[in-house]
Order: C-alpha cells, then sequence, then structure tokens
C-alpha cells in the first residue's frame, strides 16, 4: 500500500531531523463581532509557539500592552496590528506567533479600556495543555494523468479551527493564493481536500481553487501560511506566518529557506521517486514533527481519511537514519 521514501542524502537529512518539532496551533479572534467594540472571545488560552489569528468584522486595530496587569495602556511593543490605521470588515487579517509564556493584554487603541482582550500563554507540553486547532498538510498528489493535483488539509489539533483566509504557496503559484474567502470550519481531526485548478461548489470536504493551479510533476512544493493580509509582515518569507511544509522531486523549490529556517524542513532535502498516479502522505507521530522523514508514499491515495499512513516512517540518529515500515 506504502512505501518508505528517502529524501537527499548529505547533511541536509541530518539538518532535517535535528529540527523537525512543531507543536504549534492556532485560535482565531474575531475583532468587532457583529460590529460591536468586542473582541470574539476576549480571553483565549493558548500554548506557547501558538498562533493566535484576528480576523476582523469591524475598524479596529489590534495592539499589546506592555504591562501585563494592564490592557488600558496599549503600545504594540509585542505585537500592532497596523500602527498607521484602522483594519478593514471581512478583509483585514493578522496573526501573532507566541514568543512567550504568561499574560499578554492587548486593545484596539482608539478603543480601549473598553475594547480588551487576553490571552494566557502556558509552556508547551506533549500533547499541550490548551486544545487548540492544528491546521496541516495531511497528503499532496501532484502526478496525476491529466493534471486535477489534490492537496489535503488536515486539523490535527484537540479544538475546531477555521480555513477562512489561509494561504497557500507553490512552487507553480510563485504567490500565496487564499484557499477560501469565507468562513469554513474544519472540525478536530477532520480533513478537507483542496482541488487545485478546478472550479466548482465547496462542500465541508471539498474546496475548488482555481488560482492555486496544477502542481509540478517533476519537482514542486506546497507551503501553507495563517492568515495575514498586512504588508510587510505577510511576506511568504516571514517564517511566523509558515505552519507547513514539503517538497518533491529536488531540492531548492520555492519557500524552501523559509521552510528551513522555521525547523520545518530541513534544506537540501526532498521527497524523490514517486510514481505517478501516487501521492505523498504525512505520517503523524506523537508530537507531529515536520520534515521529509514523516512522508511516505501512497499507491493507492486517500484524500479524506488517514487510511494508509498513521505511524512514523523513520527513526533518527545523528550520523544514521534508519528506516522503519510496517505493511
Amino acid at each position: 500500500m506504502r512505501r518508505m521514501l528517502r529524501s537527499c542524502a548529505g547533511v541536509g537529512v541530518l539538518l532535517a531531523l535535528a529540527a523537525s518539532h512543531a507543536f504549534a496551533g492556532q485560535v482565531r479572534v474575531t475583532v468587532g463581532q457583529s460590529g460591536s467594540n468586542v473582541f470574539s472571545p476576549y480571553k483565549i488560552n493558548i500554548n506557547q509557539g501558538d498562533q493566535v489569528v484576528w480576523v476582523w468584522a469591524g475598524f479596529h486595530n489590534v495592539a499589546s500592552s506592555a504591562a501585563p496587569s494592564d490592557s488600558t495602556a496599549p503600545d504594540g511593543v509585542i505585537f500592532d496590528s497596523d500602527p498607521g490605521g484602522f483594519g478593514q470588515p471581512n478583509t483585514t487579517r493578522f496573526s501573532w506567533k507566541s514568543d512567550r509564556t504568561g499574560h499578554v493584554p492587548y486593545s484596539c487603541i482608539v478603543h480601549s479600556p473598553v475594547m480588551n482582550g487576553h490571552i494566557f500563554i502556558v509552556p508547551l507540553t506533549s500533547p499541550p495543555t490548551n486544545p487548540v486547532a492544528d491546521i496541516r498538510l495531511g497528503e499532496v498528489q501532484f502526478n496525476v494523468p491529466g493534471g486535477q493535483d489534490l492537496i489535503e488539509i488536515a486539523n490535527l489539533g484537540a479544538a475546531a479551527g477555521d480555513l477562512r483566509s489561509y494561504r497557500i504557496a507553490t512552487a507553480a503559484t510563485g504567490t500565496g493564493v487564499t484557499i477560501v474567502n469565507t468562513d469554513f470550519p474544519i472540525a478536530a481531526g477532520a480533513r478537507v481536500t483542496i482541488h487545485t485548478g478546478v472550479a466548482g461548489a465547496n462542500t465541508a470536504t471539498d474546496i475548488f481553487a482555481p488560482g492555486i493551479g496544477n502542481l509540478n510533476d517533476a519537482a514542486g512544493s506546497v507551503a501553507l501560511y495563517v492568515p495575514s493580509t498586512l504588508a510587510p509582515q505577510n511576506a511568504l518569507t516571514n517564517t511566523n506566518l509558515l505552519i507547513d511544509f514539503v517538497q518533491w522531486g529536488a531540492s531548492g523549490q520555492s519557500n524552501e529557506t523559509t521552510a528551513a529556517t522555521a525547523g520545518f524542513w530541513g534544506a537540501g532535502t526532498s521527497i524523490n521517486g514517486v510514481a505517478a498516479g501516487h501521492s505523498i502522505e504525512y505520517c503523524a507521530n506523537a508530537t507531529l514533527d515536520h520534515g521529509a522523514n514523516h512522508w511516505a508514499e501512497v499507491a493507492i491515495p486517500n484524500f479524506g481519511s488517514n487510511g494508509n499512513c498513521s505511524t512514523p516512517v523513520a527513526e533518527e540518529t545523528w550520523g544514521k537514519l534508519k528506516i522503519i515500515y510496517r505493511r
């Protein structure tokens, strides 16, 4: 049913194995729910390394306060969505990757102290103390005869998420393309299949994304980013926005450097030799590590489920890569 894939040998493999841990999730906050001066929810509990994603529904901004006990004096030192103005309803997105623990209060600068929010961050544990969504790449089929390639998005976290405004960048697009522009809930454990280069009516399990276009057969990549519409934060080179990455055929594909810097991929590694019509699938382990050694070739693609690849594909040591697999 499946076979393990060997990435490019050498130092790049060792680097991939040395920095592949990433137990990071996402929590969404609505800015100005129903036209009000409210963050919804106004208090969230997350784990260090998680992303907070703010989605605008009114004319507001988001700025942190330096004093943990005071949300009435925002100064934007930790994060500031838009120092020069307000976000726009239904279009502005802003994300912050938590780089600390403790209490981080924030406000809309103009509507403070009435409009305030609170982020409580605990150290990262395995499994995470606070349940959050964890949006990942689950499976990719890039060499289907006749095109119409597929990308699976999986929520491997313990809480529901929403795919609205998440972006995908491929070697073919060169830029980040929004997956879906409307609310698209994805339950914990759920999987959604993206049909690239194809128009159609979205369902709860399928998204049609002609803007992404078909993937490159011989060599390519897929990078997944949390929502952000504000420049320069939304640059694809921003390691704090990238949440998953995979590449095949050859190293050096689009966004590899960003993924390597973020610790999600080893520079110089790729998944090679995949037969036409087969797919590659992410094989989750207990800590949901990233990297080429956590993907396997699947002879019978199983988009929408985790049927063929549910165990880690490799056990790593420094200097030796031992392939382990079950038939």
